[in-house]
């Protein structure tokens, strides 16, 4: 028998339903520090001394915009706090599933590592998507119309964030209805795409990237999420899905 790993041995859902309390509490707490970890990686010049240590050239990113920030370093606080909210309303409103501590850890040391790696290239000058020769006076809209790379990452995130949310809303409304107990949803977003919400993950987590660091480094993110779904967590999801087909066809007919 090969050694090699099963995509099942990657996954970290449990995808069973059933209360977790502290899992979920663990996962709730963990993603919402993160919001606050990034914004002081920033704030406290965290980011800028690390750069400015490792012989880079730093982007400020303190001024006297929002929360004691230039206005580019809010814009990308702003984002980082956004994928915190996604899973913390994802987690508290959307999920039905069992979150074990373990995983619960797991997946918020994974979106940090990204999230933190993000706020770390976007004080780098060599990286940063941040706009040039603006004035510290420059309100948010100006530095965003001042960077094609930010404006057009902060526009994937929205769209990811919303594609992503929305799509689970719907299909939790369907679930939630008992004639469709068991049934697969294949309407509304997910009419467009079998897994839209990996889609829309994918969307967020790209934009997210280009605003921090231009295109390169986006659509390096993007690409590795569009491959790490598409040859581990929907092959998953899909043999998942089957099993749980076949077992309801075998209580049906036995």
């Amino acid at each position: 028998m090969s050694g090699k790993a099963e995509p099942k041995d990657w996954d970290l859902a449990s995808r069973e339903k059933r209360p977790s309390p502290l899992g979920s509490t663990l996962f709730v707490g963990l993603r919402a520090a993160d919001a606050v970890l990034q914004y002081h990686i920033l704030r406290q010049g965290w980011a800028t001394d690390a750069v400015t240590y490792l012989g880079g050239q730093a982007v400020p990113t303190v001024g006297a915009g929002p929360l004691g920030l230039t206005p580019y370093g809010a814009v990308l606080t702003a984002l980082g706090a956004g994928t915190s909210f996604k899973h913390v309303l994802w987690q508290v409103a959307i999920s039905e599933q069992e979150m074990k501590p373990g995983a619960a850890v797991l997946i918020s040391a994974f979106n940090t590592l990204f999230n933190s790696a993000n706020t770390l290239l976007l004080a780098w000058a060599l990286s940063s998507a941040a706009p040039v020769d603006l004035p510290p006076s420059a309100s948010i809209g100006e530095v965003l119309l001042s960077s094609p790379s930010l404006l057009t990452g902060v526009s994937l995130f929205g769209l990811g964030i919303v594609t992503e949310l929305f799509s689970e809303f719907q299909r939790k409304a369907f679930k939630a209805k008992p004639e469709n107990k068991g049934k697969p949803y294949g309407g509304g977003l997910w009419s467009l795409a079998t897994n839209i919400n990996y889609g829309g993950y994918t969307l967020w987590r790209t934009g997210y990237a280009m605003a921090a660091a231009g295109p390169v480094w986006g659509l390096a993110i993007g690409g590795w999420f569009f491959y790490d779904f598409a040859s581990r967590a929907i092959p998953v999801l899909d043999r998942y899905c089957t099993d749980k087909v076949r077992l309801s066809w075998y209580v049906t007919v036995f």
